[in-house]
This record gives structure tokens, C-alpha cells and sequence, in this order.
């Protein structure tokens, strides 16, 4: 990227990508959202600063915005490198180092020799990073009906509920207030006389 309109060419594709990116908690734009801070582009590296709804963003939301970030706009052609840093979030040191150090095709093929054009897409062509590990499903039950439950975590753990029939009944009459009578009229009070 040697003059000026290569710069801002570069810039208005890197904005277009950046604007596909949805924060997935509250289903807006990242750039609608205005929180992108800052694109550094130097040559084919790119930096993006940004801050995050809250400093309280869920961590995993935060995680997913800077992947999506680093991943989609090493689609880009001319974008060799990208690094990502989030600020003002109490993980942000986390999330920086985990998406910093994430997967790169682009510079796995050029350490490996082959020409470098745009990345593969991740997880099946859409762009899209994969969820982190807290996002991912956790694995099937057991197929079998029959399997024994596992022991409780701590000693401290309560009883299971009953596994058949009908939930115990209050029958000390505490709770009459909101029970019929046994003559099976209600607690009403009639007024006149």
C-alpha cells in the first residue's frame, strides 16, 4: 500500500467488513455500535482498536467480536496480518492474547512457501469464527435410559427430588388462607347482614 488511494481503498473494504460483524448479544452492527476506535493500516497489516459495549460485556460476546474481526478481515485481499485490541473490558487482556495468537492462514502460507491469497473461511465458509469453548454444545447424555445419575459434586448437596408421583402435599393447614373449606366453599367473607 504505497499511495494514499490505495490506503483508502483499503479502509473502506476493511469498514465494509468490519460493518458485517454483529455484536450477538443485542444484534447490531459493530460499526452501527460505533466500537471501532481506531484501523491502523500499515502496508498489509492491519490494526483495530475498539472498546466494547460495557466493561462488563460478556467475556464470550467480547471473545466473538474480535475473532470475527481477525478472521473476516483476513478475507480481505491485501491484508496479510491483523491484530486485534480491545480495551476498557475486564478481560480484555484475555481476549487480546487469545484472538492475537488465533490462526493464521495467511501467514501459515507464507512461511510455507505458497502464494498468499485470501484466507479460507473457517467452520464452513461463512466468515464466521468458530465459537469459543464456553459457546460450544456440551456433549450428548448417554443413550442408555438406564444409567445411574452421577454422584453429587460435594457432600453438601440436597437430596434429588422424587423421581415418581406427585409432590408432596402441605397437610398441616398452614396455608388455609388459600385452600377451600372442607364443606368446599371458599374462604370469602360475605358482607351485609
Amino acid at each position: 500500500m504505497s499511495s494514499e488511494q490505495d490506503v483508502r481503498q483499503m479502509r473502506v473494504r476493511i469498514f465494509d467488513e468490519l460493518s458485517k460483524i454483529v455484536d450477538p448479544e443485542i444484534n447490531t452492527s459493530i460499526t452501527d455500535l460505533e466500537l471501532i476506535d481506531e484501523v491502523d493500516i500499515q502496508a498489509d497489516n492491519v490494526k483495530v482498536d475498539l472498546h466494547l459495549t460495557s466493561p462488563f460485556c460478556p467475556t464470550v460476546f467480547g471473545f466473538k467480536i474480535c475473532q470475527d474481526i481477525h478472521d473476516n478481515l483476513l478475507q480481505i485481499d491485501g491484508v496479510n496480518d491483523v491484530k486485534v485490541n480491545v480495551s476498557n473490558h475486564i478481560a480484555a487482556e484475555m481476549i487480546n492474547n487469545q484472538v492475537n495468537s488465533s490462526r493464521n492462514p495467511k501467514a501459515e502460507a507464507a512461511a510455507a512457501g505458497a502464494p498468499s491469497g485470501p484466507a479460507s473461511p473457517p467452520s464452513g465458509g461463512t466468515g464466521q469464527s468458530p465459537p469459543p469453548p464456553e459457546q460450544q454444545a456440551p456433549p450428548p447424555p448417554p443413550s442408555s435410559g438406564d444409567a445411574p445419575p452421577p454422584p453429587p459434586s460435594s457432600g453438601d448437596a440436597p437430596p434429588p427430588p422424587p423421581s415418581s408421583g406427585d409432590a408432596p402435599r402441605d397437610t398441616s393447614g398452614a396455608d388455609s388462607a388459600k385452600r377451600p373449606d372442607a364443606a368446599g366453599q371458599g374462604n370469602a367473607q360475605s358482607s351485609g347482614s
